[in-house]
C-alpha cells in the first residue's frame, strides 16, 4: 500500500481544535475504527510551531483526502504520496 504524508498547519488560536482532532484520530486508530484502506502509522507534533506531520498507509491519496475533508478541518492541510529515499 502507498505511504502518504499529511502536513497540518494552524494558527495559534486553532490549537485546541487541532489537538481535539488529533485525539479523536488517535483514538480511532487505536480502536481500529478508521475507514478501511487507511492506517495511521505516526503523528509528529512540531515543538514551538503550529504544525504536525502524519504518516499514513493508504489505499489511495484521494481516499485519504476525501475522509479528511469530511471532518471539516479549519486549518491548512497538505498531503503527498511519498517513497522512501533513504
Amino acid at each position: 500500500m502507498p505511504i502518504a504524508i499529511v502536513v497540518h498547519q494552524w494558527r495559534p488560536e486553532q490549537r485546541d481544535r487541532v489537538m481535539q482532532f488529533a485525539s479523536t484520530l488517535i483514538d480511532m486508530a487505536r480502536n481500529n475504527r478508521l475507514p478501511a484502506g487507511l492506517k495511521l502509522l505516526e503523528i509528529h507534533l512540531a515543538r514551538n510551531a503550529s504544525a504536525a506531520v502524519c504518516k499514513w498507509e493508504v489505499d489511495s491519496l484521494e481516499h485519504l483526502l476525501s475522509v479528511a475533508s469530511s471532518l471539516k478541518p479549519e486549518w491548512q492541510i497538505s498531503a503527498y504520496e511519498v517513497e522512501k529515499a533513504y
